[in-house]
């Protein structure tokens, strides 16, 4: 491939050397009218367009590269792009749904934000204590290990399961404690009106349901006082039957204490929000986007680098010419007639 540095180098040397059949002396003339145009400055400006054909070739030869790599990339960057900007909408939207909570709920929140893990491991510490109690009864009487664990560990989490109906009996009595009128409530909290109105409270169904758990915890107390009766003594038996039932009691004081529906909902859309906006990131991220980008930006450069070379080029070529001319002024005159563009002699008349 030629080298457009080389051959604007040869052209400047060969410049050096032409030299002009000498005419009649002028001094400090302007240009002859007889000769407006010169074969030298034609083949000059062909030179210069020359060099702006092999500066143009360079760039693309230069571009060709990221140019094919972006061009490999561009529609999946384009749907990533796409997709970018739907993510970008959601963000905003569960941001803005998270900000709305936490300033119309705060003031209602019960609960200390990062407490509910500390009742979480309350519920875990009665399930593994009652499943410890269970399968090591069974296993006494005989039982195989995998089914004396697996049945343990279903009766530790029914006898969990039948306490979280304090949840619901929580959520009644704190609701009751923020009821208001809907007209008493502002534009803000109308959003939120499930929060404030206790019209259909659900007492009786939680009733049913608190009787439904009673049920369960007695009937494992009893299970579980008859397993370790068979294999211990009967008061022993006894004792583990009270145990197991304030297992269920436990579990149901606890899930009474750090239930709280508005810090669980100002806490559920901090959580839509964070995940959204990880998403969010890990598409930003995406190598197939950024590697578009990348090569964008490369090709670019290189293009406005090659362009200027390719102008600074075609300007030598043409400072060249004037070189020539100032060198021989007997013949070319020692500038442009007042009538000529300045740096430019007209091509009429050339032929």
């Amino acid at each position: 491939m030629i080298d457009p540095f080389e051959v604007a180098g040869n052209a400047a040397a060969t410049a050096e050397r032409i030299t002009l059949p000498t005419a009649d002396s002028a001094a400090a003339v302007p240009r002859p009218k007889d000769v407006p145009y010169t074969w030298l400055e034609a083949e000059y400006d062909e030179l210069a367009e020359e060099q702006s054909a092999h500066w143009t070739s360079a760039t693309a030869a230069e571009t060709r590269k990221p140019g094919m790599t972006r061009a490999g990339l561009e529609l999946r960057a384009r749907e990533l792009e796409h997709s970018i900007a739907g993510s970008r909408e959601l963000v905003d939207q569960t941001q803005q749904r998270f900000l709305n909570a936490q300033e119309v709920l705060s003031p209602f929140r019960r609960r200390a934000v990062g407490s509910k893990r500390w009742y979480q491991l309350a519920k875990a510490c009665i399930f593994v204590g009652d499943l410890a109690g269970v399968a090591t009864a069974a296993i006494w009487l005989g039982e195989p290990i995998f089914i004396a664990v697996t049945l343990a560990a279903s009766a530790a989490a029914a006898t969990v399961v039948a306490g979280l109906v304090g949840t619901e009996y929580s959520d009644m009595r704190r609701r009751k404690l923020r009821e208001r009128a809907p007209e008493d409530l502002s534009p803000e909290q109308r959003s939120f009106g499930h929060l404030f109105t206790s019209t259909d409270s659900g007492a009786d169904i939680v009733k049913r349901v608190l009787l439904l758990s009673l049920v369960t915890a007695l009937m494992i107390a009893v299970g579980i006082g008859a397993l370790r009766a068979a294999v211990d003594d009967p008061l022993v038996g006894l004792i583990f039957a009270g145990i197991a039932f304030a297992v269920a009691g436990g579990s149901f004081l606890v899930s009474y204490a750090g239930a709280d529906e508005v810090a669980d909902l100002i806490d559920l859309y901090k959580a839509d929000y964070l995940t959204q906006q990880q998403r969010h990131l890990q598409l930003a991220s995406d190598p197939s986007w950024g590697g578009w980008a990348q090569h964008g930006v490369e090709e670019a450069s290189v293009r406005e680098e090659f362009t200027s070379r390719g102008t600074a080029a075609t300007k030598q070529m043409q400072a060249l010419k004037w070189r020539i001319l100032r060198s021989n002024p007997v013949v070319a005159g020692h500038g442009p007639r007042p009538e000529d563009p300045v740096g430019r002699t007209s091509r009429k008349g050339a032929k």
